[in-house]
């Protein structure tokens, strides 16, 4: 099944940054790229039924340390 989900950040540095470090991620069909502005990325992967998958944990965390949030 495939996630989707998208962060904003102050700057396009903090934002730059999230994108470079989340692409060393394993996840399965990892795909990021900036979202709307070059303060946003779009991250897309497909995680794993039946077991527990804490990318999107992973992915908030590493936002939170960079002074992004998750956006609607």
């Amino acid at each position: 099944m495939e996630n989707a989900v998208e962060y904003h950040f102050e700057t396009e540095m903090s934002a730059y940054r999230f994108l470079n470090t989340v692409k060393h991620i394993d996840a399965e069909g990892l795909k990021v790229k900036f979202g709307r502005s070059d303060h946003h990325v779009s991250v897309k992967y497909r995680y794993v039924v039946g077991v527990f998958d804490s990318t999107l944990s992973t992915l908030d965390d590493l936002a939170r340390e960079l002074g992004g949030e998750e956006v609607a």
